[in-house]
């Protein structure tokens, strides 16, 4: 690990300096992830009277150190925390009482469940990580007698205990009986280091990081930590198997609520789930218990892959005896289904509300697979035991950083498909449809440009609001949201529909709904239209939505969790237009497709509706293609063609792709639940569209 501290860039101001620190933590992946790990400083700041009062600054309960600001730290009153380290005893809810009630700020964050440890340690800086290689390490039958040897005798041991009054009590004592020390290594849980500033105690982390890094890699030069128990599948299979198993996967899973799966075959996975050992070592436990809150205790590990089904149900079943083993009366059982699926010869499949929290899943795994294979180079892994394990994953002080989420957004959870997404419209659809919580896959024939949209989407979803006015802060990197996946495919090609299902499914795991949308337009009367551009116009704006919505169904069938297709036709299909034969002759036996289809799968619990907009003019590649054409056939400058078909709807009103969006949103949410076969028209009202 090398440090990044910059003296130039660090800001004078205490909380600044603290943010800072933390983002530089944060920035590596190997410290900790989401959420984990912690840093406090300690200063004097004066209280309300204008008298010097010493102030505890910690990392706010679910921050994330990576990105943080100063607002993601709560100041507390630094003398009564220390008072506290003359009890014997302290329960998490008196613990918690008294931390609010030395909060400075009433709306500060909830300080971390391991504030009491920054407290009583009396040095000024202190940071706490989750860092893989220390895991490694202290993780083992001889974590004790390792860790000396590696990183010498300036680090404190502690066996495992629970975060909370009396692990911070249990530190604090070690610390008196050793004057000098850097720090305190716990096991099952990272490292600690202190310091008389913020950057020494950085760069202790650093550079036991470092010795521990070291170590691990003369090790796995020396001894192979398993060999390989079987080959890998080629990617053919793979995929069939994803393409047999995902739904009944995804519809066992999504018994409480829907779920996203993402499929990972990575190199580093597939050494993994294909090595001998590694049923024995994935079911000892979780690398830390940190990792539960999204990993949950023990990954599903797949015996036979032609009985996946009944294997959740047995992991399912598992869960409820150790719920039921530990529970206090109080306790509600979480899902109990797995957030990850070890598949040997296949790969890793995480599971999640979507894709975002998938890749979180799959991130930290991955970090627990280092972990355990490193551990195994160097002793016998080990973990917590079953009732400390359940002490963690049901303990109110760590489930309460889940309920820190923000509500859940009306399509949160669903994944659809937008085609010709990179249009005015098809961009719109897929922007609001992000906005309102759903997961996307956007597709279209230009590679550069569906690909830009996805990622514009993305950082959209995840970008995270800018420094302070006035903050020396460095500037923070944007964080990309996995909610978009943008894919090329031409509708009009069978094979080229099923690659994009194909990519659809490895990142979330199914489906729920599409939205058929892909169009183009040519202006001729019939007299002087070519067989080549007729055949092209039903190629893209009937078969087209055939093929696509024929795979969609297949897979929703399947899922059996039902689901929504929404049709983008025309007002052209009730009320056509001179010199648009092509199109309006197409986009009607697209509409005629949509009912059929809505006849076909109600049972299936698959609703079929349509959209009739027209002249959205903003961002549309369509108008610009054939907007002086129609121009001419209406014998107007091209300049006025927007404004005329705004006048000639009864409303006067310009239509947007926002407006389509909305339609769209209403007819894939609950709103519309009892509503199929239906067409809405978004054109501004007119009487010879009205549909009949």
């Amino acid at each position: 690990m090398r440090s990044r501290w910059n003296i130039r860039q660090t800001p004078a101001d205490p909380l600044e300096a603290l943010a800072y620190r933390s983002r530089l933590i944060g920035d590596e992946e190997t410290l900790g992830l989401f959420g984990g790990g912690n840093t406090s400083t300690k200063a004097t700041c004066p209280d309300l009277f204008g008298h010097p009062e010493p102030v505890l600054w910690v990392k706010g309960s679910g921050a994330d150190l990576k990105g943080c600001e100063p607002r993601h730290f709560a100041a507390l009153r630094l003398a009564p925390l220390r008072a506290l380290a003359r009890r014997a005893a302290m329960s998490d809810e008196a613990m918690v009482d008294v931390l609010e009630r030395c909060l400075i700020h009433p709306k500060s964050p909830r300080p971390s469940v391991e504030t009491l440890l920054h407290a009583f340690i009396p040095e000024h800086d202190i940071d706490h990580t989750h860092a893989d290689a220390i895991l490694a390490l202290a993780n083992t039958d001889r974590g004790a007698p390792l860790v000396r040897t590696v990183l010498g005798d300036r680090l404190i041991w502690i066996p495992y205990l629970q975060p909370g009054f009396a692990l911070s009590k249990r530190v604090f004592d070690a610390y008196q009986r050793s004057p000098g020390s850097h720090g305190a290594v716990l096991e099952q849980h990272g490292l600690i280091t202190w310091g008389s500033d913020g950057q020494t105690s950085y760069r202790r982390t650093v550079h036991y990081v470092t010795l521990a890094e070291r170590y691990l890699a003369r090790q796995r030069r020396r001894r192979r930590w398993s060999a390989s128990r079987d080959t890998t599948l080629p990617d053919g299979r793979r995929m069939a198997w994803l393409r047999q198993w995902l739904p009944a996967i995804r519809r066992t899973i999504s018994q409480s609520k829907r779920m996203c799966l993402t499929y990972d075959d990575s190199p580093e996975v597939l050494e993994f789930v294909n090595a001998s050992r590694m049923p024995q070592l994935a079911s000892i436990g979780p690398a830390t218990p940190d990792h539960m809150l999204r990993t949950k205790r023990l990954p599903l590990i797949v015996q036979n892959r032609e009985d996946v089904v009944a294997q959740l149900a047995r992991y399912a079943a598992s869960h409820a005896r150790y719920f039921q083993r530990y529970h206090h009366q109080d306790q509600t059982m979480l899902d109990p289904y797995p957030r990850v699926i070890l598949v040997p010869r296949v790969g890793m499949l995480t599971t999640g509300k979507d894709a975002t929290e998938t890749a979180m899943v799959a991130t930290i795994y991955k970090h627990a697979m280092a972990i355990i294979r490193n551990a195994s180079s160097v002793g016998r892994y080990t973990s917590v035991s079953e009732r400390e394990a359940f002490g963690v994953e049901y303990w109110p002080l760590e489930l309460y950083k889940l309920s820190l989420a923000p509500a859940e957004a009306e399509l949160s959870r669903l994944v659809g498909l937008v085609t010709g997404a990179v249009g005015g419209i098809g961009r719109g659809i897929a922007q609001m449809l992000v906005d309102r919580g759903a997961s996307v896959v956007v597709t279209d024939l230009q590679p550069e440009a569906v690909v830009a949209l996805a990622q514009e989407i993305n950082q959209r979803a995840g970008r995270r609001s800018p420094p302070p006015a006035g903050s020396r802060l460095p500037p923070r990197k944007v964080e990309v949201a996995g909610r978009a996946l943008g894919v090329v495919m031409d509708v009009t090609q069978e094979e080229s529909v099923e690659r994009a299902m194909d990519e659809t499914i490895r990142a979330f795991g199914g489906i729920d709904f599409l939205v058929s949308n892909a169009g183009i337009a040519t202006v001729s009367s019939i007299d002087r239209l070519s067989r080549e551009a007729w055949e092209r116009s039903l190629a893209v704006n009937a078969t087209g939505h055939f093929l696509v919505a024929r795979s969609v169904v297949r897979w929703l069938r399947a899922q059996g969790l039902g689901g929504a297709l929404v049709f983008i036709a025309s007002k052209n299909v009730p009320a056509p237009g001179k010199e648009f034969g092509a199109y309006s002759a197409a986009k009607a036996a697209e509409t005629q497709l949509a009912r059929i289809l809505a006849i076909e799968n109600g049972e299936h619990g698959v609703r079929v509706n349509i959209v009739h907009p027209d002249g959205v003019f903003d961002g549309s590649g369509l108008w610009k293609t054939i907007g002086p054409d129609r121009a001419k056939t209406y014998r107007l400058p091209p300049d006025q063609l927007e404004a005329y078909y705004q006048q000639r709807n009864l409303l006067k009103a310009r239509v947007t792709p926002s407006d389509v969006a909305e339609a769209v949103c209403f007819l894939l949410s609950q709103r519309s639940a009892k509503t199929t076969g239906c067409v809405l028209t978004v054109d501004g009202g007119l009487r010879e569209a009205f549909p009949r």
